[in-house]
Formats: structure tokens, C-alpha cells, sequence
């Protein structure tokens, strides 16, 4: 780490309150001349960083900016001690690309890439995922797991209970997970969640879990296609850095154990779909019936007219009432 990281990380840890320029050209052996170079050169880099006469420099509470150093400090507050390869991108095609790229190249237990746009964000069966700069958080986390590939569908649910944990931390929104992965709000999308596996299928483990989160927090021009569905949270009391720490950290702890009955309970009872009437197309024919239960698998029960139908996979639809 160079001086200026050393700087906005002291700055991150007080953030919202002043730092002398002398103490912090003590704690990091440089000259007060220094201190200020590196805060005049994270300034042109986009940090809102506050400098008085009597007081010395502080990190304004409603910066937004991404950094390395805010994630770290989100980590940390959520209690996660365990050793994470951060990369923050200005701009990316997808983080998932990114994920991919970085495990095929080097055996990490845990990785988290995020940007402040994507030009290609990936949702789940070919969607896109709009990520327009500055106003949503567009991140991946690459974790090592060592667990059968069946395991896969209940790593995803598990992601969904720990994202809207998270919400529901910094905002007065109440979260709703939507079969398998979306998380909704107030009747609309809010977050969409694509997991990936790297997986050894000779022996049948899964090697990596890839798992792509995206969450508008203040999107308001959306294109047509998604503009009468997308919510975004709006009233978020933390800034991205640390709020994409956090997620993390929650993501992280629920990997460890994803097939507990807390969470798949938890899952249950945040489901948006349950004791709905649905629909959903299988073979061209759209099919219709009532979401009555998620079985310990993960698959949809779904009562039809025709009798019980379980669905493992694909998209469903609520029925307008």
C-alpha cells in the first residue's frame, strides 16, 4: 500500500470525524506535506474529503465513492476476520467475468469484485442487468466450496437470505425473495442474484460458487423493459463501500452452513410466492397454479388443477389479483 491508501484507510476508520494532519503524519512517519499531497490526489480521484483549519481532515459521511479501503471497513464490521482479495473497477463488462478470470488464475478461498458500472451486467437465462454508473452496486463473490454440486441451488437461497438481512439493516424496506433468487420490494425488483459454479464434474464437487449481486439503490431512469418492475432503495443509511463489505460478510457466514434449517426456514418465510397464485411457461404453454410450499430441495410445489407439480428451475410469474 502506497501513502494514499494509507491515508484514505485512517480516513475510513474515522470516518465522519476529523484527523489532524500531525497525527496522521505521525501514525504514518511522513511529513504534514505529504499527508496533504495525498489528500489533494484523492480529491481529483472523487473522495469527498472535508479539510479545516483547527480540526485537520475528515471523510464527509455521504461519500459514495468505492473503495478498497471502505469495503475492508464494512468487512470488519460485520465481523469477518478471514483473509479476501478485494478488486474495485471503475468499469467492467461483468463482475462475473471478472470472477470467473480470477479464480481460473489463482487458488483464493474467498474474492469479491465490484464496480461502480457494468457495461454487460449478466442476470439469470441471458437477461442483462442495467448498471448505470454511480447508483447501484454491482458486485461478485468468488468462494471456495467443497461441497456436492447438489449443494449449488441451496448456496443461491442462502445468498438471498443474506442480502435481504442486510437490507432490511439499513432500511426501513421490508425484503422479499421471489423464487429462486430475486429479492423484492414493495411489489418490485430490487436485486437480482446469478450464481455460477466451477465445478469438478468427475468427481462431482463443486470447486468455486460465483455469486453476482445486483442492487439498484438510487436508478431512477430505467429502460422500458424492466421501468414498471425495478425498485430502487432509496433510503439506505450506509455508504456502497461498507454496505458491499457487509453484504459480503453475511454472504460468507451463510456459505459456511447453507443447508441449515434457519436459513431454509427463513427463506420460507420471506418467500414473496407462497399461498400465491402463479404462472409460469413450460414447452411453449403457459401453465397456472398456487405456490403452496419450497421443499427442503429447494424445488417450487405448486398445486394445478391437474395435481401437484414440483418445479426445480425456471421463472415464475404472480398472477394478478
Amino acid at each position: 500500500m502506497g501513502l494514499k491508501d494509507d491515508v484514505l484507510k485512517r480516513l475510513e476508520e474515522s470516518r465522519g470525524i476529523p484527523v489532524s494532519g500531525e497525527e496522521l503524519a505521525q501514525e504514518l512517519s511522513v511529513t504534514r506535506a505529504g499527508i496533504w499531497k495525498a489528500v489533494k490526489s484523492l480529491r481529483k480521484e472523487g473522495f469527498d474529503i472535508k479539510a479545516t483549519t483547527n480540526s485537520g481532515y475528515m471523510l464527509s459521511l455521504t461519500d459514495d465513492k468505492l473503495s478498497r479501503e471502505g469495503i475492508e471497513a464494512g468487512l470488519r464490521t460485520a465481523g469477518f476476520k478471514d483473509a479476501c482479495e478485494i478488486e474495485v473497477y471503475d468499469s467492467v463488462d461483468s463482475t462475473q467475468n471478472v470472477g470467473k478470470k480470477l479464480v481460473s488464475e489463482h487458488p483464493l478461498s474467498h474474492a469479491l469484485i465490484t464496480a461502480n458500472s457494468q457495461t454487460k451486467g449478466r442476470g439469470r437465462y441471458g437477461k442483462s442487468f442495467y448498471s448505470p454508473e454511480d447508483t447501484g452496486i454491482y458486485m461478485s463473490l468468488c468462494i471456495r466450496v467443497e461441497k456436492p454440486i447438489e449443494n449449488f441451488l441451496s448456496i443461491t437461497f442462502a445468498t438471498a437470505v443474506a442480502v435481504s438481512r442486510v437490507i432490511e439493516r439499513h432500511s426501513q424496506k421490508k425484503a422479499e425473495i421471489k423464487w429462486v433468487n430475486d429479492i423484492w420490494i414493495e411489489g418490485r425488483k430490487s436485486t437480482g442474484i446469478l450464481t455460477e459454479a466451477v465445478s469438478d464434474m468427475e468427481s462431482g464437487m463443486l470447486g468455486y460458487v460465483i455469486i453476482g449481486i445486483g442492487m439498484n439503490l438510487r436508478t431512477r431512469d430505467f429502460p422500458e423493459d424492466v421501468r414498471d418492475i425495478a425498485f430502487s432503495i432509496d433510503d439506505m443509511d450506509i455508504c456502497r463501500s461498507r454496505l458491499i463489505g457487509e453484504i459480503a460478510a453475511e454472504v460468507f457466514e451463510v456459505a459456511k452452513d447453507p443447508d441449515s434449517l434457519e436459513v431454509y426456514e427463513e427463506y420460507k418465510r420471506r418467500s414473496l410466492v407462497l399461498g400465491r397464485d402463479i404462472y409460469w411457461m413450460s414447452g411453449g404453454e403457459r401453465l397456472t397454479g398456487r405456490a403452496v410450499d419450497i421443499n427442503r430441495a429447494g424445488n417450487l410445489v405448486v398445486d394445478t388443477s391437474e395435481g401437484q407439480v414440483i418445479l426445480n428451475s425456471g421463472e415464475v410469474s404472480i398472477r394478478p389479483l
